[in-house]
């Protein structure tokens, strides 16, 4: 599995992926070989308290630019570096030709051309697998277009009225 995050802090480079563990909010954070079990809570003044079920941590996000943020954890300032790495896999081909070459892992694309007439998800939405996601009108029919399997919903692409290809993500679901 490939890493969800390169995050480098102190110089030092780290490969980290984030599993959410239970419908509480329980994360599992791989940090290189090393996995640890939490739980953040966001407080009403925006700053986070993340108990790792030996120690709470707080944290409060100081500054943001691009890819680098500055923390306050447990009243130490440390700056992180880091960029999310999307998950690709390559489309098996069908028929002879390929539907648009590589594809995001948890990704929803159209099966054709067309436009979407209707979303039903919104980011932060948790899906299951059939559920439908949007709607794609293409060659006078309605396509429903479905989860491939359950998890959060992290990006939606399009708009109500978008004209798409098959080579477009619509919606992201991790």
């Amino acid at each position: 599995m490939s890493p969800e995050y390169k995050v480098t802090m102190d110089e030092k480079p780290f490969e980290v992926e984030v599993k959410m563990l239970d419908e509480g909010g329980v994360l599992v954070v791989k940090v290189g070989d090393q996995s640890f079990t939490m739980k953040p809570t966001m407080l009403e003044d925006g700053s986070w308290v993340v108990n790792t079920l030996a120690t709470d941590y707080s944290i409060k996000v100081l500054k943001r630019t691009g890819k680098a943020i500055i923390l306050e954890i447990n009243g130490e300032e440390r700056e992180i570096e880091w960029e999310r790495q999307r998950k690709v896999e390559t489309l098996k081909k069908t028929a002879g030709t390929t539907r648009g070459g590589p594809r995001i892992a948890g990704g929803i694309y159209p099966p054709m051309p067309g436009k979407i007439t209707e979303i039903r998800v919104s980011v932060g939405d948790m899906v299951k697998s059939g559920d439908t996601i949007c709607i794609l009108e293409a060659m006078k029919m309605f396509n429903e277009l479905k989860a491939d399997s359950s998890g959060s919903v992290k990006e939606v692409n399009v708009d109500v009225g978008t004209m798409v290809t098959t080579a477009d993500l619509l919606v992201l679901i991790e």
